[in-house]
């Protein structure tokens, strides 16, 4: 209790993450927010500005990929 001192020892569960091991899921995020993000930018100008059915919003999902393919080729080095 009072004056007890904790292991020095680091335990096997303490060791650091290996190196890229949220690699996948940083890939799958980048999609996935780009082409949401553009895809809704792009239903505010079809609903708001241009009155289409949904050009825009696909439009703004492919380049939302796009982005998100080329944020991880920069990032991840793939």
């Amino acid at each position: 209790m009072a004056g007890q001192q904790p292991p020095s020892e680091p335990h096997e569960d303490d060791a650091p993450p290996p190196p890229n091991s949220g690699a996948g899921y940083t890939a799958i995020s980048y999609l996935i927010g780009g082409m949401v993000v553009w895809g809704g930018i792009g239903w505010l100008v079809d609903h708001y500005w241009l009155g289409t059915k949904g050009i825009a919003m696909g439009i703004g999902a492919v380049i939302g990929g796009a982005a998100g393919v080329y944020l991880i080729a920069r990032r991840l080095g793939a």
